[in-house]
């Protein structure tokens, strides 16, 4: 059987001048802060797969604005995922608030990150470079 890397998608939302984070309830890095975003389904394209992932993981409806870029180094998960990355905007005044896979949201200055899971420093750090 060949392996194949799955889709992810990862959203970089800012939010009165801060970005988006959750802290992971599981592994991989469980406990560190990554941005909201998971698998591509079957039957949706990436873009979405983001807007789908937000909602489920910090409670939050977003309009995709622009492609951020392919996320594809074979060690940036363990799992061999691929991120499609994607800057969004939320399309309502919700407040993040956690829900699956998040023990916690917080926003976070782009120029002050905590210590970020996967590669998710560098897709910050692409996306609010214009």
């Amino acid at each position: 059987m060949v392996e194949v890397r799955a889709l992810a998608t990862d959203a970089v939302i800012v939010l009165d001048g801060e970005v988006v984070l959750l802290e992971r309830a599981h592994s991989p890095f469980e406990g560190s802060w990554v941005l909201p975003g998971g698998l591509v389904e079957p039957d949706e394209t990436a873009r979405e797969a983001c807007v789908r992932e937000v909602n489920e993981e910090v409670g939050l409806d977003v309009a995709v604005e622009a492609f951020v870029g392919l996320y594809d180094d074979p060690d940036r998960d363990e799992r061999g995922n691929v991120s499609a990355a994607y800057r969004c905007t939320p399309v309502s005044d919700d407040t993040p608030t956690p829900r699956e896979e998040a023990r916690q949201v917080g926003t976070f200055d782009p120029a002050a990150l905590p210590e970020m899971g996967f590669d998710h420093e560098q897709i910050v750090t692409d996306a609010l470079l214009d």
